[in-house]
């Protein structure tokens, strides 16, 4: 437990799993108050009663990002029951698996909408409130493979580089109004989205998914998956004052993956 956080209000999308869950408990335990954004609300509801059953410090909101009177709604609910707002930690992500040729308008959509649109929506209505407050800082969750190719994931890839591009934007346009903005890029992490998707695909317990990613060599130089909490604690470091001369930079949490 720490104090990095405390007297800051931070609004996490994506919190009700993987790592938004694992944001929100590390801002928590440092004396931060969050809104939990999300649009499983029964998923964010359970995070929320965990980590902090009073109600005092962790609110759910829920919301569907990909319209924009939600993500302003959004914003909106998050300072008046929360008072400000002073971090904005944009992880929520979907994935859509196989090469281009398969891609459809409607796959293109969805997946625009959750990666890209989401962050640009709630990053609009935020940026105002924290000019309000003389500042803040906004972290967005990419990928590794923004960077790095893979087979297979097409679309989730070239959402997630333009989630760089427009870090870097936001950076440039809102350094004068006290606001950094920052990307953090994940490479391969155990989250239960990706225990689910194995035993779903193997026929084995969620159990016996999860030792078996624990002990699968990946492709990285550290051999293994990242976990939640890991990529969490660097969204923690662009979200609190130890950051405070970094801006627009691109954060590879990836254990080796982009080298």
């Amino acid at each position: 437990m720490g104090e990095r956080l405390a007297g800051k209000i931070a609004l996490v999308t994506g919190g009700g799993g993987g790592i938004g869950e694992a944001t929100v408990r590390l801002f928590w335990e440092e004396q931060g108050r969050v809104a939990i954004v999300d649009n499983d609300t029964a998923a964010a509801g359970r995070v929320a009663q965990e980590v902090d059953p009073s109600g005092e410090r962790v609110v759910v909101i829920g919301a569907d990002l990909t319209k924009e009177d939600e993500a302003a709604r959004a914003v909106r609910e998050t300072v008046d029951r929360l008072g400000r707002l002073d971090v904005l930690a944009n992880v929520a992500g979907v994935r859509v698996w196989g090469p281009i040729t398969e891609a459809t308008p409607e796959s293109w959509e969805f997946i625009i909408g959750v990666n890209l649109l989401a962050v640009a929506y709630t990053s609009k209505f935020a940026v105002p409130e924290m000019v309000k407050n003389g500042g803040g800082s906004i972290v967005n969750v990419s990928s590794a493979n923004a960077i790095v190719g893979r087979k297979n994931i097409a679309q989730f890839d070239a959402t997630k580089n333009a989630v760089l591009a427009l870090t870097r934007s936001m950076a440039c346009d809102h350094a004068e109004q006290n606001i950094r903005v920052n990307a953090v890029c994940p490479g391969p992490t155990l989250t239960m989205y990706h225990v689910r998707r194995r035993a779903a695909a193997k026929g084995i317990s969620l159990e016996q998914a999860e030792a078996e990613m624990r002990a699968t060599r990946v492709g990285n130089l550290m051999k293994r998956h990242g976990e939640p909490r890991e990529i969490a604690y660097s969204i923690l470091f662009l979200a609190c004052d130890e950051s405070s001369y970094v801006t627009g930079a691109t954060f590879m949490i990836d254990g080796g993956l982009s080298v």
